[in-house]
């Protein structure tokens, strides 16, 4: 094609290739489900809002809210580590809501 080259393309392949990205991550951070965000191996609902804690240091739910925890592994071999993860919820299982918060700590710093 008269005009065209190769590194022509790549350019614009990029720049398309940029803006999809941007728009994915987009529609990815306006979603508020539990898949969408992550802190460690964990993906919390609210991974910015971790539970209180009472005297004991252990994460606390508020009245009416239960927490529902599941662990995780995150890491590969020998720097693997295992981890608890904890929403508090309204609902029957980890993945229902309504979330108000959320939890995680290790529970095995030296392997899964």
């Amino acid at each position: 094609m008269p005009g065209s080259n190769r590194r022509g393309f790549l350019g614009w392949m990029g720049k398309i290739g940029v803006t999809a990205v941007g728009a994915v991550a987009g529609v990815a951070a306006m979603s508020k489900s539990a898949e969408a965000a992550n802190w460690n191996c964990c993906t919390l609902a609210l991974p910015n809002k971790f539970c209180g804690r009472n005297s004991s240091a252990q994460y606390v739910c508020p009245s009416g809210y239960s927490m529902k925890t599941w662990t995780c592994c995150s890491g590969t071999a020998p720097w693997q580590r295992r981890y608890a993860c904890g929403e508090c919820t309204k609902g029957a299982n980890c993945n229902a809501g309504p979330f108000i918060c959320s939890a995680g700590w290790t529970v095995n710093a030296n392997g899964c």
